[in-house]
Parts: structure tokens; C-alpha cells; sequence
């Protein structure tokens, strides 16, 4: 008898950890280089810079009725990669990335998640990317707010495939790059009008 609540626990505590541990604790997240056109700016010098402010550091929530959530975190810095696609992209538009530029943007993280809620035979996956830009130059502030959103439904297996939900939040950060390259009053400041 003894013996049979000495295995109890251990056999209890790998049956719960086998279940637990189905999804990654976290994975990559690569936004895709904006598709731009060169020309938008002749030289100027701006200074980028990023930070995250983002509530929790999970990219990804899975909700099963009766369960907890399980989340799901990057691999790699989200800010970081955001920040290096909107440097390639400005780059590509014919600006120079320099420290201590004049011109200064700041590229605030306020929300990136998807969430995947599970249904009867298919699941949900709901998608929210919000990002600040700040600018700034001599004085001058101008703060824009960028949102995305959007829903698909996948068909049920047991599981969600993340492969999915990844690509699907790599294609709304990419496309998020892509709005802030493309906003002609991020251009016009930047510019200098």
C-alpha cells in the first residue's frame, strides 16, 4: 500500500505535465519586410527607436471551455523584430536610420494577441494588433494609432494547428508595418512639412 501512494504523486505530477506541455511555450513570430517603393524621402536622417507596452508578454491565448487558458509567448522580441521591418522599410523609402538624428520615431507596442477559442468542431482565432508611432522633431509631437483586427474560423481537430495562428499574426503585423510606411502624414513629418 505504501508503495502504491509513493508512485501516486510522481505518476500524477508526469500525467499532468504530459498534458500541459501539448502546446509550445512560445513561437516565432516574423513579420514580413514592407513591399514599398523607394523615393518617399530624400535622405533624411531619423532616429528609431521601440518600446513595449504591452500588457502581458503572450502572443497567443488558447481558451477550451472548462480549462484555463494556456498562452503562448514569442520565441524572439517582438519589438525588436517590429522595429527592425519599419527600419527596412523606411531605409528602403530613401531615409538613414542614425542615432541622434533630429527626427525621432518611437514605435510603442500596446497590444499584440490572438486568441484561439475552441468550439464544438471548429475554432476561432481572434486577432488584435494595436501599435503607437510617436514623432517627434524641434519641438513638434505627433502621436498616430494603428489598429488591426481580424477573425477566422479553422476547422476543429483536437487541437489548434499554431502553425495557422502564427502566419495569421505574422500577416497583421506585416500588414501593420505596411499601414505605418504607407501613412502620408508619417511621410509629410518626416519630410519636414
Amino acid at each position: 500500500m505504501k508503495c502504491i501512494n509513493w508512485l501516486t504523486a510522481p505518476l500524477l505530477a508526469l500525467g499532468l505535465t504530459a498534458c500541459a506541455s501539448y502546446y509550445p511555450i512560445a513561437v516565432d513570430v516574423n513579420p514580413a519586410p514592407a513591399e514599398v517603393g523607394g523615393g518617399v524621402y530624400r535622405g533624411q536622417t531619423l532616429a528609431l527607436s521601440s518600446t513595449d507596452n504591452r500588457a502581458s508578454d503572450f502572443i497567443i491565448q488558447i481558451e477550451q471551455k472548462d480549462k484555463s487558458p494556456v498562452v503562448v509567448g514569442a520565441a524572439n522580441n517582438l519589438r525588436l523584430q517590429m522595429e527592425q521591418a519599419l527600419a527596412q522599410g523606411f531605409s528602403t523609402q530613401g531615409a538613414f536610420i542614425e542615432q541622434g538624428a533630429n527626427t525621432r520615431v518611437t514605435l510603442e507596442l500596446q497590444e499584440v494577441l490572438s486568441r484561439v477559442i475552441r468550439g464544438h468542431i471548429s475554432y476561432d482565432v481572434v486577432q488584435k494588433v494595436r501599435v503607437q508611432l510617436v514623432l517627434e522633431r524641434d519641438g513638434r509631437r505627433v502621436t498616430k494609432q494603428y489598429r488591426r483586427s481580424a477573425q477566422q474560423e479553422f476547422p476543429g481537430r483536437l487541437h489548434p494547428e499554431l502553425d495557422k495562428v502564427t502566419e495569421a499574426l505574422d500577416r497583421q503585423l506585416s500588414l501593420m508595418v505596411q499601414d505605418m510606411l504607407s501613412d502620408r502624414d508619417v511621410q509629410n513629418f518626416i519630410n519636414g512639412n
